[in-house]
């Protein structure tokens, strides 16, 4: 991505769930004779065999829930049935957009046919009616409506890029932009005609911004410190953290404090600081870590009452959970059934963590919950070797 901050931007918005493949050797297939996206539950249904209609088509009726009933650990997934990897032939598959429960439930909502959709899963609103997705352009801005299945889109000016729906309920469109000299963050109504400049510094790395719980006010990464912004624009106060490293907003790690992810001068590996927004002095949640690894730094972090658990990167591109050791070291945290080449947490509810997770070598991306208290896993949507499978999941309330 350019930058040595850009390139560990794992917050929840740079994770546009890419097709995450990292193909090492001596890799050992997981997935074994799994059907695709099958769930340990009689509510879930099978993944649908690729279908090859006309038009991308809605499956509003098949939602067998209330939707007042879906809250925390329900989330949106997006499916892909394609052949990928190192399979041969290729064959373009249907995706498909789902609904699903905590417990395994499971309905689509949508479907594009096989190699007609370019869009990827972006954020979900608050009031639980709206998806947000962006591509086949990086301007290019859709949504879904979930309870009708009506999907449109728009354009935003060359450059700009949705980021999230704004919150608490996705009144709005959170979006960077990044024009000659300048980033910017701005915010537009669900239409795509700009509502609010909110943010606007000299360029040099990616916007980051994320909003508050509540929604009156974001973190963003200003100028020269982190910054909370209101709003209407103005800057509420800067946030500085020790040291002056170069931070990104990950998320709102509660009410009052942001978790940043923090690069600081002469150092490779990020670090975490939760910044309380009272200008209180920043804490380290995680130590700085170096260029030998295995953890070559890290990008978010969840408490669960089994302990502190951080998405960490490793050599060749890796992404792995970790638990801090009493030392401050990070001992690598093995998910059952999975390569550890790519383990996404997706959120945590409870004791557990909701994963995207390689299971295969051959691409294969599940989604799963897993206590890493106890190791056990409830297995939501197993891909097949060689296909993608769950290329994106956004989590119900943001995932925070």
């Amino acid at each position: 991505m350019g930058t040595q901050a850009q390139g560990h931007r794992w917050s929840r918005w740079a994770v546009l769930p890419l097709l995450t493949v990292v193909a090492l050797a001596g890799c050992a297939s997981a997935s074994g004779n799994t059907k695709p996206g099958q769930a340990q539950s009689k509510t879930a249904q099978s993944t649908p065999a690729p279908s090859k209609p006309a038009q991308a088509k809605a499956r509003a009726g098949a939602v067998s829930v209330s939707w007042a009933a879906v809250g925390a650990g329900w989330s949106l997934a997006e499916y892909s049935g394609s052949t990928a990897g190192g399979v041969t032939p290729r064959k373009a598959g249907a995706t498909l957009v789902y609904l699903v429960g905590p417990q395994g439930y499971r309905d689509a909502l949508y479907e594009w046919p096989a190699g007609q959709t370019a869009w990827t899963l972006l954020d979900w609103s608050g009031d639980k009616t709206r998806a947000l997705f962006v591509g086949p352009t990086p301007d290019a801005v859709g949504q879904l409506v979930l309870a009708t299945g009506k999907f449109t889109s728009f354009k935003l000016p060359s450059g700009t890029q949705a980021i999230g729906y704004s919150r608490p309920d996705g009144t709005a469109i959170l979006a960077t932009q990044q024009v000659m000299s300048t980033d910017r963050v701005l915010r537009y109504d669900l239409t795509g005609h700009l509502e609010q400049t909110l943010a606007s510094r000299p360029a040099n790395s990616a916007s980051d911004a994320v909003y508050s719980p509540d929604g009156t006010s974001l973190a963003v990464n200003g100028a020269k410190a982190l910054e909370q912004v209101g709003n209407d624009g103005h800057v509420v106060r800067s946030l500085p953290v020790p040291g002056n490293p170069t931070c990104s907003p990950v998320r709102w790690w509660n009410a009052g404090t942001i978790l940043a992810s923090c690069w600081a001068p002469g150092h490779p590996a990020s670090r975490l600081w939760l910044v309380p927004v009272s200008g209180a002095r920043p804490t380290a949640l995680t130590p700085q870590r170096s260029s030998s690894g295995p953890d070559l730094g890290d990008i978010n972090a969840w408490s669960l009452p089994s302990g502190l658990y951080l998405q960490a990167t490793g050599a060749c591109g890796v992404i792995y959970i970790a638990k801090p050791t009493s030392t401050g070291a990070a001992a690598t945290v093995n998910v059952p059934g999975t390569t550890g080449n790519d383990n996404q947490i997706v959120t945590a509810v409870g004791p557990r963590l909701l994963v995207r997770a390689q299971t295969s070598c051959e691409a294969g991306a599940s989604l799963l919950w897993f206590n890493p208290a106890t190791h056990a896993v409830q297995m939501l949507m197993r891909a097949p070797a060689g296909t993608p499978g769950v290329i994106a999941d956004v989590p119900y309330g943001h995932g925070s």
